[in-house]
């Protein structure tokens, strides 16, 4: 009885492992994977052992008081169906609202009432016609009701896809041969520093710690003092930078979204212009995985020590993300940086020393730091940080501390740019290198009752640094220039300060380095849809409109309006008593999305009426 609920158990889970295996290689167009394809088998296999066993004994505990005793064919699939049904019900409800509903019922054809009666009758329907069709299938052949056979045939399959897996080569390290002749402009590098808000750096006020390096790298460019992300998660947001395109119209907005191939993007321009192109991404939101290597000749994942031993594809799975919120919560006291990410140590050296085999020819790199992104660590490392996946509800009374942390990876953060900025200036480099430092989004520490990153779109969460540091004689040093200005607009100012053309379809506009100057509009748009929460933005002069959907799980009001120059901290909601305002900002801000929509790569031919096509030409997007 046992051994036959074993073997149902083993079938039953692997099969559904070889699905969502199957499921991931097919939207990430991977191909066969051994990585992806062993820790399905070996995750998805081991559960079904252990939940094989514990079916065996309770049917071995059912059969004692009952007398009635069920094994061979028909403990095979009663296991195997009960088992099947359970992981695969979990599965296809993770995957129906992530990538289906995009994690809200608002608008969908299910109540959330309904969805979960829609789950519980799937789940009756698998467990029916699983048990008769294992059950016929084991009478036919006899042997699948083996553990012997079962296992063996688990074993075999784990065997072969590690020797695949460790036979792989390194995906994301293709290198392209350059030909033609080297561009005329300088060196390039960006560095994005992860969840960095603007106003933790000693360059933009913050007077409870220090970024010496940081600051003098704006002493030698040009700090702009009102810069905006697009998002206030990594994915939207880095695509925003790398595209000079809004989120609706890159189209990687939500978790499951790929980078599409339509967009043009910044390396790319810059690899047709004749320059090497070179990134280190340090978070899987922007790996290979999901296609944001365009352009570059060189793109490597620096991938941080996966629990488990995973794979950046296994890292998909959904026992494998269930099975490491289980670690993280109650299972690990001491934390490691490398199963989050490269330190900036790591990120330095790998930089570094591509640009000393790199010889003379003009580059573009991207370069990726993730200090201070949660877990925030203490430094020295002790082994002590403080984790989203571990804790995602702070209580309110550890902000303070929470804070300091943050405060000393950005500290340490700063000490690494400082290493990698002293190295320059030793080769030589330094003077002939454009550096622009930004963020993709901030970090919220209770300021408006929740906690890290991607909900909202207040100040803390969309606010960044942006500092450009021309290469020598471009512009003067020290500059400080406070127009409302965008994420969207660094690719086209990378671009002109590398002497390459701005592609018409990035919406970002070239940056005027000197102080005092106008930005390339008198207004920025962010736009969010994460979690069942659509957020959007807009800030025009010193009014700034927050619109949420209704019943949005942040609690968010559907409309709030603030004046922030006498409220930074957007504490006071003046909507209801400024009416006006808000109408006249909202109808600019859906004049703005729809233009953003219009544009996307996939709704080309989406149309806009002629009261949103006046409020653009007012905003100039359209031309008189």
């Amino acid at each position: 009885m046992v051994g036959a609920a074993v073997a149902g158990g083993v079938l039953a889970a692997t099969l559904v492992g070889l699905g969502e295996a199957g499921l991931i290689a097919f939207e990430r167009g991977l191909g066969f994977d051994g990585g992806l394809l062993f820790f399905a088998l070996l995750f998805y296999g081991g559960a079904g052992l252990a939940a094989g066993v514990g079916a065996g004994v309770g049917l071995a505990l059912l059969g004692t008081v009952t007398g009635i005793r069920m094994a061979g064919a028909p403990a095979f699939a009663l296991s195997g169906a009960s088992i099947f049904s359970v992981l695969a019900t979990i599965i296809g409800r993770f995957r129906v609202f992530r990538d289906v509903f995009h994690e809200t019922f608002e608008g969908q054809a299910l109540s959330p009432m309904a969805f979960q009666l829609a789950s519980l009758g799937v789940a009756i329907v698998l467990i029916v016609v699983g048990f008769f069709a294992l059950r016929a299938v084991a009478r036919q052949q006899p042997w699948l009701a083996s553990p012997v056979a079962m296992v063996g045939l688990l074993v075999l399959g784990i065997g072969g896809s590690w020797a695949a897996m460790t036979a792989a080569s390194d995906r994301s390290a293709a290198i392209r041969p350059v030909s033609g002749s080297a561009p005329s402009g300088p060196n390039v590098i960006l560095l994005m520093v992860d969840t960095l808000r603007a106003d933790h750096l000693s360059c933009y006020g913050y007077s409870k710690s220090a970024t010496p390096a940081i600051d003098r790298l704006a002493a030698e460019g040009t700090r702009f003092g009102r810069a905006y992300s697009q998002a206030s998660w990594t994915r939207p947001s880095v695509a925003t930078i790398l595209t000079s395109l809004y989120p609706s119209s890159h189209q990687a907005v939500h978790k499951s979204d790929v980078l599409p191939d339509d967009v043009v993007t910044l390396p790319e321009v810059m690899q047709a212009a004749g320059y090497r192109t070179i990134g280190f991404p340090n978070n899987i939101n922007v790996a290979p995985l999901f296609n944001f290597q365009q352009g570059f000749d060189e793109y490597h994942f620096l991938e941080p020590a996966f629990f488990f031993g995973a794979t950046e594809e296994a890292a998909q799975l959904t026992v494998y993300n269930q099975l490491r919120v289980l670690r993280e919560r109650y299972l690990s006291e001491v934390k490691h940086v490398e199963n989050y990410y490269q330190p900036a140590e790591v990120v330095n050296e790998r930089a570094l020393s591509w640009i000393e085999a790199n010889g003379e020819r003009p580059f573009f790199m991207f370069l990726h730091y993730m200090e201070p992104h949660d877990p925030y660590f203490n430094h020295p490392y002790d082994g002590q940080g403080f984790a989203r996946v571990a804790n995602p509800n702070p209580d309110a009374s550890v902000a303070d501390t929470y804070r300091a942390a943050y405060d000393g990876e950005i500290r340490h953060l700063d000490v690494q740019i400082g290493a990698l900025l002293e190295a320059l200036r030793s080769r030589g480099l330094y003077d002939r290198t454009m550096i622009v430092l930004t963020a993709d989004h901030g970090e919220e520490f209770h300021e408006h009752g929740g906690w890290w990153h991607g909900l909202t779109l207040y100040e803390e969460q969309i606010a960044v640094p942006l500092l450009v540091k021309p290469a020598a004689g471009s512009a003067a040093a020290g500059a400080v220039n406070n127009a409302l200005v965008s994420s969207l607009d660094i690719a086209p100012t990378i671009l002109q300060g590398a002497g390459v053309p701005v592609p018409e379809s990035m919406q970002g506009g070239v940056l005027t380095l000197a102080a005092g100057t106008t930005g390339p509009r008198d207004h920025v748009f962010s736009e969010q849809d994460l979690e069942g929460n659509r957020v959007r933005a807009y800030r025009k002069g010193a009014l700034k409109l927050i619109e949420a959907n209704a019943s949005n799980p942040r609690g968010l009001p559907e409309r709030a309006l603030f004046e922030m120059t006498s409220d930074a901290g957007e504490q006071q909601d003046l909507a209801a008593s400024r009416g006006g305002d808000v109408e006249a900002l909202s109808a600019d801000l859906g004049a703005v999305e729809a233009h953003a929509v219009s544009s996307a790569v996939e709704a080309a031919e989406t149309a806009i009426d002629g009261a949103t096509r006046e409020r653009l030409r007012a905003l100039g997007y359209v031309a008189e």
